[in-house]
């Protein structure tokens, strides 16, 4: 029987909000197997709850599609956004915030529900904070891109501007093996 990637992302579409049992390697097996695809506990070496699952073949971030499964093994994904302002006497201030983003402390899985742009993905998984056990579906940055620069100018009414400039820095740390499940 073939994979049938649509139908594994509906499944898991349809438990958003429920709990199940708590484990993200269920949802994801449960998505795989009833699609047609082959179970990771055949495909992985030594399995175990602590085993560093394999749900088919490797693929890269740039070929994810709809479907695919992310295995995560200590990721990171830092969010720095800068903000500096300049008045036009030359006064201004600068704020720096960053955000994070873990994955599997040991392991963690999830399913690509849609990519995003090159390296972003939509996912759909289970068991992380904060909504500790539940299904949802989140955005993460799998490989960086290129800091985001925006410059906006805006009049002070007396021939000057203030001039604010953000720019968001991605940071990613150990990305997901990324697999595309096979037919069982």
């Amino acid at each position: 029987m073939a994979y049938n990637a649509a139908n594994a992302v509906t499944f898991c579409q349809r438990q958003t909000g429920r709990y199940r049992d708590g484990e993200c390697w269920t949802l994801m097996e449960d998505a795989v197997t009833s699609a047609g695809g082959r179970s990771s506990r055949g495909l992985t070496p030594n399995f175990s709850p602590h085993a560093s699952f394999v749900w088919g073949t490797l693929v890269n971030t740039a070929s994810l599609q709809a479907g695919d499964v992310l295995q995560f093994s200590g990721y990171s994904w830092t969010r720095t956004t800068v903000t500096d302002v300049t008045n036009a006497d030359g006064s201004g201030s600068n704020d720096e915030t960053f955000a994070t983003e873990t994955r599997g402390s040991p392991q963690h899985s999830a399913m690509v529900v849609r990519v995003l742009s090159p390296g972003v993905v939509e996912a759909i998984e289970q068991n992380v904070p904060p909504i500790s056990g539940n299904v949802q579906t989140v955005t993460l940055v799998l490989r960086a891109p290129e800091p985001q620069v925006t410059v906006t100018r805006t009049p002070n009414g007396r021939g000057g501007e203030t001039v604010t400039t953000v720019t968001i820095t991605d940071t990613v740390r150990a990305a997901p093996r990324c697999y595309r499940p096979i037919g069982a």
